[in-house]
């Protein structure tokens, strides 16, 4: 055999070779490629296996619902009973009563029509004040918990009317103001103790029906001539003040300054113009424009909730929505509001804006304009009003109009409240009242650590012939608030405010106003006297700042 036919036949043979290792390779993967796939199926087959034995384990064990409204059926028909029978009451004529409980039975009914607006339908009675749905308050003491499953939106949108501008253009007391001016008004305040009482003589607390029986809540135009103040009051260019105010301060009891030249200043700076100038963008000084956002409620009375848990088929129309307006917008608004003397029961709209606790962190240029305009509050390093920094969460600032009161809440950081322009009254509560303030305590709830309650109504449960009907849970809960430890103060332009951790504050827009306020960490132990995030705890349970 020559040396070509022996070479030929070694390559063939090589090729044949290569082939079947080529071939057993193909197969081996082939082969592994199927093992894979069955694994992958197995592991689907597993999942779905595990996933519905545990749905036939939940719906065995979970309790009764009624259909489509994620509440217990025993609930349920307790808070249908609830509300029909307060909707019975209401004193705003048959056809308007039956209008209400038309509006409430196709919310029920899943009704396709949608509103202009989230308030859409939303009564008040003759009196003028916004009925109180009882489903949106908390059980009674002594009551068993209600569990809350609903589910909201994003947010709620409104929209703001323009009625009032033909008014506000024809108003005999235009450019007037309003009719009592609080920074000017009369105040008789307590003497100067620099070493604080820790015995729980102070602050002096009332029982809070006392309180509104003194002064109204609503009486905006008729205080008394002479505003009986309980709460300490330093002057903060007295260094041996403010060392007292520190005393206080490390005490967890509040109190409150003046004489700030920063805030003094600011309320100086913060006309209109100005303020507006950064919110709608047309400021020239290459200041970063501000974010802010104007909300409506049908009244006066605005209570705080979380949109992504307000279920309107399960609580109602929301206690308030946001609409579209500008800073300037609002601004006339509340002007108006001074000048007419605002009633209760028209419309009422809030603007509220924050600064992220980031800021405080970044070069000056880049801060906005409330930021460089209250440096004791946005500053990196510790100050009197700052004096946590690395627990800092920023600045929150707070534009009222004249009625505007917001429902009481809680605040776990230590809170300092500056007050650049106008007046609110606030109304403070200690950790341990909690229990008596219809505090809401589900989780889930919309509004929970917070309360839904008018206060100012405490004054109207013994009278007769009010007009204002309420259901027997609101009537039962301002009994029991009437009965709470409370202090009612007012914060005036050029002064500041410490709230300390826990402490509860309801807060009622006196005049156009804008407050901002900075926390400065928590303070879990409080007062042994008043409470602290302990006394909190108990009442509401775990929950965030």
């Amino acid at each position: 055999m020559s040396t070509t036919d022996v070479t030929r036949r070694t390559n063939a043979t090589k090729k044949s070779k290569k082939r079947e290792d080529s071939e057993k390779d193909a197969n081996k993967k082939i082969r592994r490629s199927r093992r894979r796939e069955a694994r992958q199926r197995q592991r689907i087959i597993t999942i779905v296996a595990f996933v519905f034995s545990f749905v036939l384990l939940y719906s065995a064990t979970r309790p009764k619902r009624s259909s489509n409204l994620g509440i217990d059926s025993a609930r349920y028909q307790r808070g249908k009973a609830l509300r029909e029978a307060a909707l019975r009451k209401m004193s705003v004529g048959k056809d308007n009563a039956e209008g209400a409980i038309s509006f409430f039975r196709n919310k029920m009914r899943g009704a396709k029509k949608k509103a202009t607006d989230a308030l859409d339908g939303v009564k008040t009675t003759s009196a003028g004040m916004r009925y109180l749905d009882p489903r949106q308050l908390p059980p009674l003491p002594g009551e068993p918990d209600e569990r809350y499953e609903g589910k909201g939106k994003k947010r709620f949108r409104g929209v703001g009317d323009d009625e009032w501008r033909s008014e506000a253009a024809s108003n005999p007391r235009r450019r007037m103001g309003p009719k009592v001016d609080y920074t000017k008004h009369d105040y008789e305040y307590p003497d100067l103790v620099y070493e604080p009482p820790n015995d729980g003589s102070y602050p002096p607390l009332e029982n809070m029906s006392d309180i509104f029986e003194v002064w109204g809540q609503d009486d905006l135009d008729s205080p008394p001539d002479t505003i009986v103040e309980v709460l300490q009051h330093f002057d903060y260019q007295d260094p041996k003040q403010v060392e007292a105010a520190i005393k206080y301060r490390d005490l967890e009891l509040p109190f409150k300054m003046y004489n700030v030249p920063e805030v003094m200043e600011a309320g100086l700076k913060w006309t209109d113009e100005y303020v507006s100038s950064y919110f709608d963008g047309t400021n020239n000084d290459n200041v970063p424009p501000s974010r802010g956002q104007c909300q409506r409620s049908v009244d006066h009375f605005f209570a705080f909730h979380r949109p992504d848990k307000w279920d309107t088929r399960l609580l109602g129309p929301p206690p308030s929505t946001d609409v579209d307006w500008t800073f300037e917008k609002w601004a006339q608004h509340a002007v108006y509001a001074d000048e007419v003397a605002l009633p209760i029961n028209k419309h009422h709209y809030y603007w509220q804006s924050g600064v992220p606790r980031e800021e405080r962190l970044q070069k000056r240029k880049h801060w906005t304009f409330v930021s460089r305009d209250l440096p004791s509050f946005s500053s990196p390093d510790p100050t009197f009003f700052g004096f946590n920094p690395p627990e800092q969460k920023g600045i929150q600032c707070r534009f009222g109009e004249r009625g505007v009161t917001a429902a009481t809440h809680y605040d776990g950081g230590r809170n300092m409240i500056a007050m650049m322009t106008g007046a609110k009254r606030y109304i403070l509560s200690p950790p341990n009242a909690c229990p008596k303030l219809g505090v809401v305590t589900s989780h889930r709830h919309p509004s929970y650590r917070h309360s839904m309650l008018n206060f100012g109504r405490v004054t109207l449960l013994d009278m007769e012939d009010t007009g204002i009907e309420m259901s027997e849970r609101e009537r039962e809960w301002l009994r029991v608030s009437g009965e709470a430890p409370t202090l009612s103060t007012v914060l005036k332009a050029g002064e500041v405010l410490y709230v300390p951790s826990h402490w509860f504050h309801y807060i009622i827009s006196l005049q156009k106003s804008a407050q901002c306020n900075t926390r400065s960490g928590i303070h879990k132990e409080g007062n042994p006297y008043f409470g602290g995030l302990k006394e909190v705890v108990e009442c509401v349970g775990e929950g965030d700042d």
